[in-house]
């Protein structure tokens, strides 16, 4: 199955808390989800770790139904580390797990 980026985003939702049968992200706050994931990625590969990601050309030029096309492995890093990121714009506390998990991907 391939994942989009806005599976991910979801999934970060979930995370903190915020799972849909909760919680509907309108389009401002999926956007926002959507731009700290391109930029979490895009430090990730600055850093040496290229999981294949699709990184956009420009700040606008990213779609929440881009497949993510990243190893399986690197789904849970991912949307862990997506959660500790837009956690605090939505005054939510990940737990302590999430970001252990976070840390550890």
């Amino acid at each position: 199955m391939a994942y989009t980026k806005q599976d991910i985003i979801q999934q970060a939702y979930s995370e903190i808390g915020l799972g849909s049968y909760v919680f509907d992200a309108d389009a401002e706050e999926l956007q926002y989800a959507l731009r700290r994931l391109d930029g979490m990625m895009a430090q990730w590969n600055g850093k040496g770790i290229r999981l294949g990601y699709p990184l956009p050309s420009g700040f606008t030029r990213s779609s929440l139904s881009d497949e993510v096309n990243v190893p399986d492995m690197a789904l849970e890093a991912m949307y862990c580390g997506l959660a500790v990121r837009i956690s605090p714009a939505l005054g939510k506390m990940p737990s302590p797990d999430t970001k252990v998990f976070a840390k550890q991907g």
